[in-house]
Order: structure tokens, then C-alpha cells, then sequence
């Protein structure tokens, strides 16, 4: 981590250590309170309705997961039961996708298709892959009535527990960031204006947990960050405030083999990344927003978006350990199909979603390589359900280092090369732009494993 260099930051590096302090304190998530009283079995309940909820200190009419936004933070454990009771208050029917977890695509699993109508409830029921380990994310998946919902707020976070070896080697703070982009009209979130639907919604609050620039004071010299892209359009890419380097330790819920030293982290929507950042000197860090250029973005300048404060005194900061978990690679040469899955505005290969075709037949056990090309003039973020795939190639280059993904950004003009494993589960479920406009637009396609 020594020797990363400076970085300047336009527009933020004079007034970064300004009233560092004066920000609100990052709030703690809510969190559903499970009824574990039989062995291996974790049972509540999650409720969607209209709730009167507080973002950046302004109280706001909405919707949210039990009265708060984000919604409640399930944490879960691997090879655990969960029984989740969903109630809908709302005046429409709505479900849940249970975003990046290994789930059945059906039944009382990760069951896209299901719609629980207004005033009904339905009981979700599925066991936690030992392969999940890490940080998630659920919010409605009702085709065509996604967005407005989830730009209200409907989202929260999953975190699967794992063993706190890594954790307890360092000694460090954990921390959750939920990020999400709001705008307000008055005590409402805004509605979405006609522009929506074809760049994707973006809020001009860019809030973590719900405030603006919370302030982290840190206990401990390194500081896990797990955070959350929750919003429905904005990319964030966030770089340290003093120009040093993060080092990446998880994609999309899944640990990298080593950690992956990084001048700045880009996080499309549904993307999760975990990272840990050293505070072994005096002066505060801040991680600063920048924006991305794409095609119809809301322009917002450079701004921090979380402030964190050193531990008091000096504390010796140990060092970050290499390889945590090693996965085969990906077998190119060992694959049923080679398919390309063409990107272009509210389409994916020329067709418009129908939740009545089958767009790909693929076989349990088999593995496949998509071959992800965006013809359009805008980006697109691709994410699978329930299989998680390894990036092969962007444009012809291999990344930097091997990663297991649901979400990838895939930009004008780019190809994305994957590798995905059916193992597990058969059954059938979606792929789609993860823009909440696009994809309810009919920018989706389905997916049946047999």
C-alpha cells in the first residue's frame, strides 16, 4: 500500500479537510431481527408500504422495507434456513429478488415470476449457499414496475456471515455503506420525468445510509469497507481524498484470491465491492465521488461522500495478508456453447422482453462463454441471476485479476467475455441491464436451465 502517489482531485483537494467532523455520524442499518430459537433456522418478517421515512434530514413521503430506508440489513449464515414472511402494503402487487444470492429461481427461492398481490403475503423459504459469503442486496423484481419502486427506496442489504479470521487478523472496524441517489420535490421522492426511462434515473442527493458525507470515526487502524451500489442509474466511482490506494478484497459477494491494490473503485447499479483502507496516520481520509462520463448522466461535480477519521493515537498498522481463497479458474476449452447476447436500448439480441419465451436453453452441469457486445451509444451494466461468471476478456484483454461477478459494466461499443458454470440449480430466471428504466422497458431476456 506504500507509494501509491498523490492524485489530484479538481475542485476537492482545498477545502477536503474542512469542518471534517461536522458531519453527521455514518447511521447504523437497521436490521431484521431473525427468531433463531430452532437450531439452523432464521425466521422474520419484511413488510413493503408507504412510510414516512427521513433522507438527509428531511422527512419524506416513500416507500421502504419496514418503515426504514435503506430497508433492514438481513444478516444470514451460510447452510442456514431462512424463512422470510413478505408482506405487501403497497397498492400494487410486488416480490423480492434476492440480488447475487445462489437461489433456486423458483418456488419459494429467488422466484422472479411470483407476484405477491396489494394486502397479501407470501413466505419465502431457501437455504444459504456456503458459497455466498459475503455482501448482497434485495429490492422488488415485478417486470415493468421496478424502477419507481425502487427509486423510492425499496432496497436493502444482505450480508451472508462468514468465519472472522480475515477480520480478526487485522483487528479492524467493519463497516456497511449503502449508496443511493435520491431526488426530492418537496416531502415526496420526485416522480420519474419522461428522460427517465431512456438514460436511467439519477437523484442530485448522493446519500450513504441515507445522509449526505457521514463521518466514520475509526477505532482501528484498517477499516473494511463493504459498500452497495443501490441506485438505479448512477455509476459511483470513488478515489481516497489523499490520492493513495484501496485494495480491493471481494467482488459481488465473492473474495478475490489476493487483494487488488486500486486507485479508485467504480461501482455500476447493483454492484458490491468490499475494500479495506488504512488510517495509520493523523489526517482524516475522505472517499470523494467523481463523476463518469456516459451518455445522459445527471452531472454532479466531485464531492466527498463519506469522511473518515483516524483512530486516536498512533496504533502500528499491521499488514494486509495475501491469498484468502483460491477457486479454479474457468475452463475455456471445456464448453457446451458460445453464445453472443447483443445489447441495444430496451433490447437484448433485437427482442423485447417476454416472460413467455425461453431466449437461452442451457444444460445443468455444463459450462458456456457469453460473449456480452453492446451495439448502443450508452453503457449498460449485465447482470445474471443466480450464476455468478468470471470475466474472461473486455475487448480482447483479460482484467487485471480473476473476479466472479453478477454485475458488469458493459460500455458503448465494448464486448464483455464470460465464463459461467451451470452447477447447483436448474430452473428458469433473467438477465438484463440492471438500469431499473431499462430493464422494465423490456431490456431483459430469460434464461432456462434443465
Amino acid at each position: 500500500m506504500q507509494g501509491a502517489g498523490a492524485l489530484l482531485l479538481p475542485g476537492i483537494a482545498a477545502g477536503v479537510h474542512a469542518a471534517l467532523d461536522a458531519g453527521p455520524a455514518l447511521p447504523a442499518l437497521a436490521e431484521l431481527a431473525f427468531d433463531r430459537s430452532e437450531p439452523g433456522v432464521a425466521r422474520g418478517t419484511l413488510v413493503a408500504s408507504p412510510a414516512r421515512v427521513t433522507l438527509d434530514g428531511h422527512r419524506v413521503d416513500t416507500v421502504a422495507y419496514n418503515g426504514s430506508v435503506p430497508g433492514p440489513l438481513l444478516r444470514v449464515r451460510p447452510g442456514e434456513r431462512v424463512e422470510l414472511r413478505f408482506e405487501n402494503r403497497l397498492d400494487r402487487p410486488t416480490n423480492l429478488h434476492f440480488h447475487g444470492l445462489a437461489l433456486p429461481p423458483g418456488g419459494r427461492g429467488d422466484n422472479v415470476w411470483l407476484q405477491v398481490p396489494a394486502g397479501e403475503a407470501f413466505d419465502y423459504a431457501f437455504t444459504v449457499s456456503p458459497h455466498d459469503t459475503g455482501l448482497h442486496w434485495y429490492h422488488p423484481h415485478v417486470h415493468g414496475d421496478t424502477a419507481k419502486f425502487m427509486f423510492g427506496g425499496l432496497a436493502g442489504p444482505i450480508l451472508v456471515e462468514g468465519p472472522r479470521d480475515f477480520e480478526q487478523a487485522l483487528d479492524c472496524d467493519d463497516r456497511l455503506l449503502v449508496l443511493k441517489d435520491f431526488t426530492l420535490d418537496g416531502e415526496r421522492v420526485a416522480a420519474h420525468r419522461t428522460s427517465d426511462w431512456y438514460f436511467g434515473k439519477e437523484g442530485n442527493r448522493l446519500l450513504v445510509n441515507g445522509v449526505d458525507n457521514p463521518v466514520i470515526r475509526a477505532r482501528r487502524p484498517w477499516q473494511r469497507l463493504r459498500i452497495l451500489n443501490a441506485s438505479n442509474a448512477r455509476f459511483w466511482r470513488l478515489l481516497r481524498s489523499d490520492g493513495d490506494a484501496l485494495a480491493v478484497i471481494a467482488w459481488d459477494g465473492h473474495p478475490l484470491e489476493a487483494p487488488q491494490v486500486t486507485r479508485e473503485l467504480f461501482l455500476v447499479p447493483g454492484a458490491r465491492v468490499e475494500v479495506m483502507l488504512p488510517l495509520d496516520g493523523d489526517a482524516p481520509v475522505q472517499l470523494v465521488y467523481e463523476p463518469v462520463a456516459r451518455r445522459g448522466l445527471t452531472y454532479t461535480p466531485a464531492r466527498p461522500v463519506v469522511t473518515l477519521l483516524p483512530p486516536p493515537g498512533r496504533i502500528a498498522l499491521r499488514p494486509l495478508p495475501g491469498t484468502r481463497e483460491r477457486r479454479p479458474a474457468f475452463d475455456v476449452g471445456d464448453v457446451a456453447a458460445e453464445r453472443d447476447i447483443v445489447l441495444s436500448m430496451y433490447n437484448i439480441c433485437t427482442r423485447f422482453m417476454d416472460p413467455d419465451r425461453v431466449d437461452v436453453l442451457a444444460q445443468a452441469g455444463t459450462r458456456e462463454i457469453w460473449n456480452v457486445r453492446n451495439v448502443d451509444v450508452m453503457d449498460h451494466p449485465f447482470h445474471l441471476h443466480t450464476w455468478h461468471y468470471e470475466v474472461l476478456a473486455v475487448n480482447g484483454r483479460p482484467p487485471t485479476a480473476r473476479a466472479w461477478h453478477d454485475m458488469h459494466n458493459v460500455g458503448e461499443g465494448t464486448t464483455l467475455r464470460i465464463g459461467i458454470h451451470f452447477t447447483e440449480f436448474t430452473g428458469r430466471t433473467v438477465y438484463h441491464c440492471h438500469f431499473a428504466e431499462h430493464s422494465d422497458r423490456g431490456m431483459m431476456a430469460t434464461l432456462q436451465v434443465v
